[in-house]
């Protein structure tokens, strides 16, 4: 049998030696050195060492936890960021407001929007315009704009799908230049090959691009297409063509209640801002809501969820980080049914570095939903992020084995150079893409439309 000695270090360390405690950090010893400052955490030094290293390990509650006790740990900007990440909005701007640089007075800006303050947030945000560093001012300007349509402030031209898309589309456009390229050209092998080119750029796929070039030649040489322009109005039918059956709209029945849709797509997705959007749609609809934070396993999940809940005039059922998913599910929908509610957004985990719990771990929510409500979910959407193109269909794959999927969210569209993968998605998955984000604002969630889509990319 072997038996381990103890450094001198380390006993110094177990009898609370700040710096022996300290060195054992440095030497990378972490999980050792905290459970000896939590041992010792009343210790006003070590309390502070702490707290730090809970910082840097973004463990907020237990931060939260020690902050309660002691509330001068850290630095202001420290403590606001704590208790924002916890969900104590209050003492988050009191903190955020000592410290009154550009970077924290957005935060209380933002925070105050986003728990229904907006003439407090304007006031802020107004007065963060006027500090912003130029990289900032344009953001900060839109939000001040956002929170005025809000506040019925602002009158603005209701911008209709097609601008949307235009807007969504710009930076697809600008790296790609898909009408450019037919401006004034001889239809010759020289623009067929340019083409082929920007449409793989667009990250449309090779197969797809080489397959929908080839159509063209063949039917230019069949019609005797001589105009660039001509060229064009035939593109972009075949691309019309190549889209049909991709167009879907959400399947959410009137005559029962309540209606549950199940949102899955990996952690970064856009999953939980786009279910914020949609509770925000349905809410000016009318339509009672209920979120549920399925996502358990990311504290930064629940409190997102919440913020939004708030933003949208949704009601919110969540329980603490690491709680059994599909228990938190038949919670909100036992709280749906007993209140009434018409729609149930469902938002849950998505690591697929751990494929087959996640797989079980969909199915056991499905199950449950199941159980209490045998006709639903009506929807099952998958959100894949536009900017990571052709590679979230691979992402798709993996959530098609846990349970069918009833339609696609793409999200992002507007932080892309990567616009045509929405082809490639439509013509790997064959599945319906029902939604489309093509904006941050609250309103820029939007009904998929080829029509519009493809008259957005070549325009």
């Amino acid at each position: 049998m072997l038996f381990f000695k103890k450094s001198e270090l380390e006993k110094r360390a177990e009898k609370g030696d700040k710096s022996a405690i300290l060195e054992l950090l440095r030497k990378g010893k972490k999980e050792k050195a905290k459970k000896l400052l939590e041992r010792y955490e009343e210790d006003p030094d070590l309390k502070k060492v702490l707290f730090d290293l809970y910082l840097q390990e973004e463990n907020y509650m237990q931060a939260y936890r020690l902050l309660e006790r002691a509330p001068e740990l850290g630095t202001a900007r420290d403590r606001g960021l704590v208790y924002e990440k916890v969900g104590n909005y209050t003492k988050a701007v009191e903190e955020y407001m000592k410290v009154g640089d550009f970077e924290s007075l957005y935060r209380v800006g933002s925070i105050l929007y986003a728990t229904g303050k907006g003439e407090g947030a304007l006031e802020v945000l107004e007065r963060t315009l006027k500090i912003a560093p130029p990289s900032k001012k344009e953001e900060v300007e839109e939000k001040i704009r956002e929170v005025k349509r809000k506040l019925g402030l602002l009158e603005e031209k209701k911008e209709s799908l097609l601008d949307k898309l235009r807007r969504g589309l710009q930076k697809t456009k600008e790296s790609v230049e898909l009408g450019l390229i037919f401006r004034g050209r001889r239809v010759d092998e020289e623009l067929f090959e340019e083409l082929e080119e920007h449409l793989v750029r667009a990250d449309v796929g090779v197969k797809t691009a080489v397959a929908l070039v080839e159509e063209l030649r063949k039917t230019a040489v069949r019609k005797n297409v001589k105009s660039s322009e001509e060229l064009k109005e035939i593109t972009k039918e075949k691309v019309k063509e190549l889209l049909k059956g991709c167009e879907g709209r959400l399947n959410l029945p009137e005559d029962r209640k309540p209606v549950v849709v199940l949102f899955l797509g990996v952690n970064g997705s856009g999953k939980t801002t786009t279910i914020g959007k949609l509770a925000h749609r349905l809410t000016s609809e009318g339509k009672k809501v209920m979120l549920v934070a399925g996502d358990t396993f990311r504290t930064a999940a629940i409190e997102q969820l919440e913020v939004w809940a708030q933003r949208s005039g949704a009601d919110l059922t969540k329980k603490h980080e690491g709680a059994d998913p599909a228990s938190v599910v038949y919670e909100g929908l036992e709280k749906a049914k007993e209140g009434g509610y018409d729609v149930v957004l469902v938002d849950t985990a998505g690591r697929l570095h751990t494929k087959e719990p996640l797989i079980n771990e969909l199915r056991k929510i499905k199950k449950v939903v199941q159980k209490l409500l045998p006709e639903e979910p009506s929807e099952t959407l998958l959100v894949l992020d536009a900017t990571i193109g052709q590679n979230s269909i691979q992402q798709a794959k993996v959530f098609k084995e846990a349970v069918d999927i009833s339609g696609i969210v793409v999200t992002k569209l507007d932080g892309s150079a990567k616009g045509g993968a929405v082809m490639a998605i439509c013509k790997e998955l064959r599945i319906p893409i029902k939604l489309i984000g093509v904006g941050e604002d609250i309103e820029d969630l939007e009904p998929f439309s080829v029509e519009a889509y493809v008259d957005a990319l070549f325009d």
